[in-house]
Parts: structure tokens; C-alpha cells; sequence
């Protein structure tokens, strides 16, 4: 069950680095289908594969968090050639 989780992992991974949204969006949901169903496996995890596993997520969060860094630099500078400040577009979604 772990190999599949991982395999998940690696095309969501995959999906992030070529920046392709259709792509990380079926990535995802074939990644939550997988983790769905590892409460159900009662099947002994090997724990190098488990910290591969952990590993594998740490490094997809990382590229997540790398992508809405970029991407709201890019909206910040559109918002700046159209002569606005994009600070309060960001301010009326986190409330």
C-alpha cells in the first residue's frame, strides 16, 4: 500500500515541477483516492519505506509553497503595471 501512496506522490511531484494544473489536480485526486484507503490495509509498513513516504510529502509541500510564492508575485506585479496595489486583494481573503 506504502509503494502506492509513493507512486501518487512521485506523479504529483511530477505534475508540480511541469507546472501543469490539469496534471496536479488528477495527481491529487489519485493521491487522496490512495490515502483513503490506508486505514483499511492492515498490512505491516516497512519504516524506511514510510520515512521515503514522509519525504516524498515534504518535498511536494515545499514545491506547493514555492508555487504561491510565484504565482503571487506575479499577481503583485500585474497589479503594479495596472497601477494598483494588490496588498488588499490578499487582505479581504484571509478574513
Amino acid at each position: 500500500m506504502i509503494d502506492r501512496i509513493i507512486a501518487r506522490q512521485t506523479d504529483l511531484i511530477a505534475a508540480l515541477d511541469a507546472f501543469d494544473a490539469a496534471a496536479v489536480m488528477s495527481a491529487s485526486r489519485a493521491l487522496a483516492e490512495a490515502l483513503t484507503e490506508l486505514p483499511q490495509d492492515n498490512d505491516v509498513v516497512d519504516p524506511e519505506r514510510l520515512a521515503y513516504g514522509m519525504k516524498q510529502a515534504e518535498a511536494a509541500r515545499i514545491r506547493v509553497k514555492y508555487l504561491t510564492a510565484w504565482n503571487r508575485q506575479k499577481i503583485d506585479r500585474l497589479a503594479e503595471l495596472r497601477g494598483q496595489s494588490s496588498s488588499h486583494t490578499y487582505a479581504n481573503r484571509t478574513r
